[in-house]
């Protein structure tokens, strides 16, 4: 039998429901059954996750890899390595991908086979403010960064595809962020390797994270340490400064009276308004607390480029 074009891996840690709608979701995509395989890789769940379980619930061909606790980028380096597509698409456990979301990104990388390719991603909670907030701050990160969808700048490691061989050769994820922000890394890392990172808004993914107000403060709080690791680590390989996120700063005010204006009342308007006080105090604490920490996280032997 001959190898299938794509291998998507899915990490997976104590997300067994998720995982299963996950799963069911990627059975239901456009691709014939033989073009895709699918690996979970259980970063050391509790219980740990049933292969046979998984299998029924995917329908396609599936591997389910376990290891000890190492965090997502471990994990999906793991997929990575056992991966027999010539490309690799990355989702998580919380994610449905529409149907056609993987007929999407390899028609785009069969056309710029040395591109990194992202899509975008939707929240599926939306009365949940929490989550609606966060989907709100990757949208505008998206519109920002990735204006030129061609010249893209930053995907979110739940919804990407590469070559196989490129990803490997430039080392994959870099374990050593475990807090937050090893797609930013890889995505700065493939840049500086001058190969493109092109953006394919139709393939879509529905992201399904419930959250309430103290797991919204502490995620965005990792992802203020993740962001001084990432800022430390650039500066370290020459690859860029902080000018791009400033700008990011300085834009997403501009871009919010526009989303607000969406199709929601006031008082979902107040309580987002409120949330992004909340996400801009977390982040800066975080980023603050990893600074000072002098980064432990900051990492010898940094990764220099993809390829």
């Amino acid at each position: 039998m001959s190898a299938p074009a794509i291998s998507v891996v899915i990490p997976s840690w104590n997300r067994h429901e998720q995982l299963l709608d996950c799963l069911r979701a990627l059975d239901r995509q456009t691709l014939p059954g033989d073009a895709f395989e699918v690996i979970v890789v259980d970063d050391g769940s509790s219980p740990a996750l049933d292969e046979a379980v998984c299998r029924l619930a995917c329908g396609r061909p599936l591997r389910l890899i376990h290891q000890e606790n190492g965090g997502p980028a471990a994990a999906r380096n793991r997929g990575l390595e056992a991966a027999t597509g010539a490309a690799v698409a990355f989702t998580d456990d919380d994610c449905l991908p529409e149907p056609q979301w993987l007929e999407s990104m390899l028609a785009a990388w069969r056309a710029t086979p040395d591109a990194l390719i992202g899509g975008s991603t939707y929240n599926g909670l939306r009365d949940d403010v929490w989550a609606e907030t966060s989907q709100l701050i990757l949208d505008m990160v998206c519109e920002h960064f990735n204006a030129d969808p061609d010249r893209a700048y930053f995907f979110a490691s739940n919804n990407m595809l590469c070559g196989r061989e490129a990803c490997l050769a430039g080392g994959g994820f870099d374990p050593t962020f475990r807090i937050a922000s090893e797609d930013r890394d890889l995505c700065d890392r493939w840049r500086a390797a001058r190969r493109p990172l092109r953006w394919v808004p139709d393939a879509r993914i529905e992201h399904r994270h419930r959250q309430t107000w103290l797991g919204f403060l502490r995620m965005h709080y990792r992802y203020g340490r993740g962001a001084c690791a990432y800022w430390r680590t650039r500066r370290a390989r020459g690859t860029g400064t902080m000018r791009e996120d400033l700008g990011f700063q300085a834009a997403w005010i501009r871009r919010l009276p526009h989303h607000l204006g969406r199709q929601r009342g006031w008082v979902q308007r107040l309580r987002i308004l409120t949330a992004l006080a909340a996400w801009q105090v977390a982040n800066a604490v975080g980023f603050a607390v990893e600074r000072l920490k002098g980064g432990a996280a900051a990492r010898t032997g940094a990764r220099t480029t993809v390829g």
